[in-house]
């Protein structure tokens, strides 16, 4: 597994956590900067995808660039990544996008259940999963294994804030690169990511149970 925190390198993805972590922030503008979170992390996760090169005519003469060799399938983990994985729409309009539902079970520890998902049947190039927050790694895990089964390679896990219990979790994923804004200290009792940005699928939505 290799892990991407960008905020070391990238002063920007710094100035979007200063936005999404302040409790102040409002509903319109969580959505706003979710999203351009969701496009720095598709602009970072091209290094993950695997490219060919491709010749093209400018006004002047020819040059050769990189491009795709699959559009990557963008999944949307409902709620929380919405906002995210339009942002990473952005940066790949022409992506197909997978929606995937699921639920925190918190009984005698943390597990995920899917209840919904509309992904391919089969889908073997790159995947895309948007996630802002990668707490426990249950979900993600969970959603992982399915496009695993699929055949999905490679798979790039793109996140917020990351913290060092869900990291752990993915390590038995094997070959997967996480994006993330930032790494976190680690998690409450109630497996939220201190300190975070509190609950990204109710601050998104605008909406609390």
């Amino acid at each position: 597994m290799r892990v991407e925190v960008l905020s070391r390198s990238l002063p920007y993805a710094s100035f979007i956590l200063r936005v999404l972590r302040d409790r102040r922030t409002s509903v319109e503008e969580f959505r706003l900067w979710l999203r351009r979170a969701g496009y720095l992390l598709g602009i970072a996760a091209s290094s993950s995808l695997p490219r060919r090169e491709v010749r093209v005519e400018t006004p002047l003469g020819a040059a050769v660039e990189e491009w795709p060799s699959a559009e990557p399938l963008v999944v949307n983990v409902l709620g929380a990544g919405e906002f995210l994985a339009q942002g990473i729409l952005d940066a790949y309009p022409g992506a197909p996008l997978g929606l995937v539902a699921a639920r925190r079970v918190e009984e005698n520890g943390v597990r995920v259940e899917i209840y919904y998902e509309r992904l391919p049947r089969r889908w073997e190039g790159p995947a895309i999963l948007a996630d802002p927050m990668l707490a426990t790694g249950s979900t993600i895990e969970a959603v992982a294994r399915l496009l695993a089964e699929r055949g999905s390679d490679p798979i790039i896990v793109a996140s917020v804030i990351a913290a060092p219990e869900g990291l752990e979790r993915l390590e038995s994923l094997g070959d997967i690169t996480v994006y993330t804004l930032a790494l976190d200290p680690g998690l409450d009792s109630n497996y939220f990511i201190v300190p975070g940005l509190g609950d990204a699928g109710d601050r998104g939505l605008g909406v609390t149970p």
